[in-house]
């Protein structure tokens, strides 16, 4: 599905996955060709804007909550005309939902990746090992149905090169 972007508003990328999917590490990876393409473009993740706004509760409740906030600070941004490349945890619908109705230029990208293979190459163990208020673990994770671009990360250490390659090849498909 093609996305028609409003001309005068940046654009927010929206990399969504479980912790230790890959999300920092893809946003790294597409910042420099998604700034050549649209323009200036920031990295910026949800625990970036936790801390920015001292919002360090976890419940399910609270991630609602944090997307309200979040999402106007997202929308001054894009009002700005930057671009913002947003690596999030989220997997929940209603939160999702809030970005999507306050951000006009939202592309969705959802990074599959196992959570049982995360926690067994002991990425994130410090947030893994928690087990409160841990999204995949205790709080049932609520998958994106029609995301604008999925890729699957099988997290080999030589993949993440053909993923973002692929990426950026259909992210240049899917907006106009």
């Amino acid at each position: 599905m093609k996305i028609k972007l409003k001309k005068n508003k940046g654009v927010v990328f929206w990399i969504e996955g479980f912790s230790g999917s890959g999300k920092t590490t893809v946003s790294k990876i597409i910042h420099k060709p998604i700034n050549k393409k649209f323009g200036k473009t920031i990295l910026l993740s949800g625990d970036q804007l936790r801390k920015l706004f001292s919002r360090n509760k976890y419940t399910k409740k609270e991630r609602i909550k944090n997307s309200y906030i979040f999402s106007e600070f997202l929308k001054f941004l894009t009002d700005q005309k930057i671009n913002v490349i947003y690596s999030v945890v989220c997997l929940n619908d209603k939160a999702r939902k809030i970005y999507k109705k306050k951000l006009r230029n939202f592309v969705t990208i959802y990074i599959k990746a196992d959570i049982n293979n995360i926690i067994k190459l002991r990425r994130k163990s410090k947030i893994y090992n928690k087990k409160k208020n841990i999204l995949g673990i205790d709080i049932k994770p609520e998958y994106p149905k029609k995301p604008n671009i999925t890729i699957f990360n099988d997290l080999s250490k030589n993949n993440f090169k053909k993923i973002t390659n692929d990426l950026i090849k259909n992210i240049y498909k899917v907006v106009n």
